[in-house]
């Protein structure tokens, strides 16, 4: 039996692939662990023959239940290297934290059945650009904006700012 947190990775992953390929995209993962996780990576039909466009977010994904639900955001205790990695400037591609919230009891992070299968609970997406460096020593406290689910229409207009040179910024 694996541990844990490798399950949590894993139906964390899960949904990210899912919810890419819905959205017409692929979903790569590092051979090496250099702070990112994966990558969102766009595709284009060009002329009949589906090609990868070159444009991609970079995220760095985390699955928890531990998270303090407000009103309109979602508290996440970040570690400090995950902090810094995702508010690095002078970097290539536009990079997100992705956060995996699970129910609080296991049993119920995924349910298969003949008549459906379920993956609890879901993902919000949230840029940390143009913050900066932290000094903390463990952890740092961020605020996920609730408006920011992950979705397959979500993930479609982040790439469509990427597609346009815009840069990904957090809704609230």
């Amino acid at each position: 039996m694996i541990i844990e947190s490798h399950i949590k990775e894993g139906l964390s992953r899960a949904y990210v692939i899912a919810v890419a390929h819905k959205a017409g995209m692929n979903f790569s993962k590092p051979d090496f662990d250099y702070g990112f996780d994966g990558t969102f990576r766009d595709t284009r039909n060009y002329n009949g023959r589906y090609c990868d466009t070159g444009f991609c977010i970079d995220i760095q994904l985390k699955a928890t239940e531990n998270v303090v639900m407000e009103e309109d955001y979602i508290k996440y205790d970040l570690e400090v290297k995950n902090y810094n990695d995702l508010v690095l400037k002078d970097v290539g591609s536009p990079r997100i934290l992705v956060l995996y919230v699970l129910p609080p009891e296991q049993d119920e992070w995924l349910n298969v059945s003949e008549f459906g299968t379920t993956l609890k609970n879901c993902a919000w997406w949230c840029s940390l650009k143009g913050m900066e460096p932290t000094t903390n020593s463990s952890r740092v406290r961020i605020k996920v904006p609730k408006s920011q689910l992950l979705t397959e229409v979500s993930l479609k207009s982040l790439m469509n700012k990427v597609k346009m040179g815009e840069e990904i910024c957090n809704l609230t």
